[in-house]
């Protein structure tokens, strides 16, 4: 890959991230449990700072993470994901999450196997368990509140 089209690629999941933190604040909104709301609240939070850490991805800086193993309980894997609605169930929007969280891997995923930089491989590991963490904290509460 080249470098512009690296560059496009990091645009494009800046962009992502954008749509996640507005979509988790926006979800925030529309939940009446107070630990989701709060779950939402900080997955805005972590959502902007994986686009900060993209944004500086784009000006040559490149910080190293630790990585960690994250469970997956592949619950998203067999989910059929709706649209974002004013009357929308609580479970809708955790199959909305889990599966918005599902694209972000497979995006990082991507990224990382097409580049060749060791820091940037680093980093997309890295983004790729965050986002791998907020899938399993989603369903997580998905299993243990809606499929109880």
């Amino acid at each position: 890959m080249d470098e512009k089209q690296f560059k496009e690629m990091v645009q494009f999941a800046i962009g992502r991230e954008i749509d996640a933190m507005n979509f988790y604040t926006q979800a925030k909104k529309m939940v009446k449990h107070s630990g989701t709301k709060e779950l939402f609240a900080d997955f805005a939070k972590q959502e902007e700072g994986h686009k900060k850490k993209l944004e500086g991805v784009l000006k040559g800086k490149v910080d190293v993470a630790k990585i960690e193993k994250v469970p997956n309980l592949k619950i998203s894997d067999y989910l059929v994901e709706t649209e974002l609605r004013p009357d929308i169930s609580y479970a809708e929007i955790l199959r909305i999450a889990m599966k918005r969280e599902e694209r972000s891997v497979k995006l990082y995923t991507d990224l990382k196997e097409r580049n060749q930089d060791a820091a940037l491989s680093n980093l997309f590991t890295f983004l790729i368990q965050e986002e791998s963490k907020h899938k399993y904290a989603i369903e997580k509460i998905y299993d243990e509140e809606i499929l109880k």
